[in-house]
């Protein structure tokens, strides 16, 4: 009995010591085993997180981890503190997880960093605007200063290796502070500050020059190796979901605050030295730029971007003084004789303003373009040939626009858009092509004269035009098209498109009140039966026109890949080798993948599998090579022209193919599940290559000895 006593009381001791544990272990733990973990992460300074006067939070930062935490069901505890203080806070274990970390080898013996960068950022050096010894032109006015770094930050590395390469010897001062505090002691304790492009006004600081980029990443403490493992597998999911996602936050916090704001002293100088800037503008060009006939004044989104642009500069005070223009090939001739200095709208390919000895800047506004069309061809137009499109007489930007998109299209000229769409209602022409944000100033005309549109998926880049050798010129005008946000531009757009419809209607309405209630009674009676009809029509419609296009897209897409087959490549191809007949200077390379042991597969495991074989394949060469155009030209085997971005990084592309791989086969559980590609490369030469055929023979050479020294290598291990 008296055992029996000592073994409850036991038992009844055991399990208060196990309710006392339980309560004492943290809510975050309860957190991450019912699914959700609590991660503390650090808040440091603008752009990368922001809050506004109501409370609410944004930012780069900010709004990249809300994405992260729709991957992985993160709640997250915020810790404020300056970056320094965050990174030790980070090393200590103290927070889990920081933003906006550079990468160095130093910093992997405390942080782990993702496999993923979440951006790029550019680093300057700063200095104030009162300070006249330091000089933009001439860097060797640093020497002797004494330059701002952050402390523990990849500042200091990248300033003096840009020392050492500009022959400068600054002295350096390591700061522990944000950069708002920082700019604060230029002129006191520092000559110049090393921070962001992001940073700074241009009331206060200048950038002097750029000494270095650098990548940035998430960066996870040591003692949570498991937040590390789960925030690369997010951004993988990120990537899949918008390859283009970093650049969208870059263009939606970083874009408008870099250094393009600044102008340097030659922008300076030219604008002192020429006063206003004359903009040449096309007349009765609305939504985009047309002459008030109440006030003689430049009216339309022209007109609302240049009084934006004219005040985005603090220290700066400019002007634009806008000139009339009939035709823009009247305005394009004024140029050419020195009486403006630029012209809107431009959209000269590169070729056609050379012949002009023109160069055109950054596009300032973006149009989708229509064909206006009778509305009885509306369904058949695109398909049907030939086609005599209306030009307006003196529209430059249009003749190159249809002999850019429309090169078979036969062109007949007009007075103006209004005798053109005249001609479609008569038969004599086809159609009109014209920006869709200016339909509705035809609208009337259109209705009148039973047209229609037809939206052409393509569109159109409105520029400035500048004189070839007026370098400082183009390179204000460049600025100004980086400091217009695209809000501006698009409400612009949209309230000049609809302003002289909206009085239209109300003339209209007063006009023939009569007549509109008389058919009311009408339309009421039969609107049930003509929805029912246009809903069936558009359905029959729409199903012929996507047969259509899959059609189209059948004969030019591989089934199986998803990727453009044999007879696109051969279309490619062509138009490659007839850019080359034309002796344009243009880097390019080919290079040529096989599949391995395909037949293996599909004898041993069957058909089924080995297309699983091909697809993985597929798979890795448009993941890396992600912006080259990928070709299935044989059962096994691929093809890809390696232009721009992926030329330069030829050699690093293929070596991170050449790691995936050996990565992809270490972890596959399943024959068809690897990936055994054999590659070869070759760059076209003019003076080996006769065509672009022999540098195709080259890289199937290249290729056929890449398998070979494999083959060989295999039979020695």
């Amino acid at each position: 009995m008296h055992k029996r006593n000592i073994t409850v009381r036991a038992a009844v001791v055991l399990l208060m010591v196990s309710l006392i544990a339980i309560c004492s272990l943290p809510l975050s733990v309860f957190a991450e085993e019912s699914g959700k973990k609590t991660v503390r992460v650090g808040w440091h300074e603008s752009p990368h997180f922001i809050t506004d006067a109501y409370g609410r939070k944004t930012g780069y930062s900010y709004e990249y981890q809300r994405k992260v935490a729709a991957y992985t069901g993160w709640e997250y505890e915020y810790v404020e503190g300056s970056w320094t203080e965050l990174m030790d806070k980070l090393k200590n274990g103290e927070i889990d997880m920081l933003s906006d970390v550079s990468y160095t080898e130093e910093r992997t013996k405390d942080i782990l960093y993702t496999s993923i960068p979440m951006g790029t950022e550019i680093y300057y050096i700063f200095a104030s605007t009162r300070n006249k010894d330091i000089s933009s032109k001439d860097v060797t006015t640093l020497n002797g200063k004494r330059i701002g770094v952050t402390l523990g930050s990849v500042q200091k590395d990248f300033l003096l290796e840009w020392e050492k390469t500009h022959g400068v010897n600054a002295q350096i001062v390591e700061m522990n502070c944000d950069e708002e505090e920082a700019f604060k002691e230029l002129d006191k304790s520092v000559d110049a500050v090393v921070t962001m492009d992001t940073y700074g006004s241009a009331a206060n600081v200048l950038p002097i020059c750029k000494i270095g980029t650098s990548e940035f990443y998430f960066a996870v403490s040591k003692k949570r190796p498991d937040l590390r493992d789960e925030l690369d597998t997010a951004l993988n999911s990120i990537q899949d979901e918008n390859k283009y996602y970093n650049q969208q936050l870059h263009d939606k916090y970083l874009k408008n605050t870099e250094t393009s704001k600044f102008m340097n002293q030659n922008e300076k100088d030219w604008l002192a030295k020429h006063g206003s800037i004359k903009v040449g503008y096309q007349d009765n060009y609305l939504a985009f730029c047309a002459k008030d006939p109440a006030t003689g004044e430049l009216t339309g989104a022209l007109k609302d971007y240049l009084d934006y642009a004219a005040q985005a500069f603090d220290t700066l005070n400019f002007k634009f003084e806008p000139v009339c223009f009939p035709t823009s090939s009247a305005a394009i001739e004024a140029l050419r004789r020195g009486e403006i200095d630029c012209v809107f709208p431009g959209n000269l390919t590169d070729y056609d303003a050379e012949q002009l000895d023109l160069v055109m800047t950054p596009a300032l506004m973006r149009t989708e373009m229509v064909a206006v069309v009778r509305a009885s061809e509306q369904k058949e137009f695109l398909r049907k040939t030939p086609i005599i499109v209306a030009v307006n007489e003196g529209n430059t930007n249009y003749d190159i626009f249809l002999a850019d998109h429309y090169p078979t299209w036969q062109r007949r000229y007009y007075k103006d858009t209004p005798a053109g769409l005249d001609a479609i209602a008569k038969s004599e022409a086809d159609c009109v092509i014209i920006s869709g944000y200016r339909f509705n100033n035809i609208s009337k005309q259109c209705e009148k004269l039973r047209l229609t549109t037809v939206y052409t998926g393509v569109e159109m880049d409105y520029c400035f035009a500048v004189a070839e050798g007026q370098t400082e010129l183009y390179s204000i005008l460049s600025r100004v098209t980086t400091v217009v946000p695209e809000s501006v531009v698009h409400t612009a757009l949209t309230y000049y498109s609809t302003e002289d419809v909206k009085t239209s209607l109300v003339d209209i309405v007063k006009d023939n009140i009569l007549i509109i209630l008389s058919v009311v009674a009408v339309i009421l009676l039969i609107i049930a039966d003509l929805v029912l009809h246009t809903v069936r029509a558009e359905k029959k419609a729409t199903q012929k026109e996507n047969e259509v296009k899959d059609l189209n897209r059948k004969a030019f897409v591989d089934s199986l890949t998803s990727v453009r087959n044999k007879s696109a490549y051969t279309e490619y191809k062509q138009k490659l080798q007839e850019r080359l007949d034309k002796e344009e200077d243009m880097d390019l390379a080919v290079a040529i993948f096989d599949c391995n042991y395909l037949k293996e597969v599909n004898d041993t495991y069957g058909h089924e599998k080995g297309d699983i074989y091909l697809k993985n394949a597929c798979q890795l060469v448009c993941k890396v090579f992600d912006h080259s155009p990928v070709f299935r030209v044989g059962g096994d085997e691929f093809a890809i022209f390696l232009m721009n971005e992926d030329f330069k990084n030829r050699d690093k592309l293929f070596r991170t193919f050449e790691q995936k791989q050996h990565d992809i086969n270490l972890s596959a559980e399943n024959r068809w599940d690897e990936i055994n590609i054999a590659f070869g490369m070759a760059i076209f030469d003019p003076d080996i290559d006769d065509a672009l055929t022999d540098t195709i023979n080259r890289a199937d050479k290249a290729m056929y000895d890449y398998k070979a020294k494999a083959k060989a290598k295999s039979k020695e291990s």
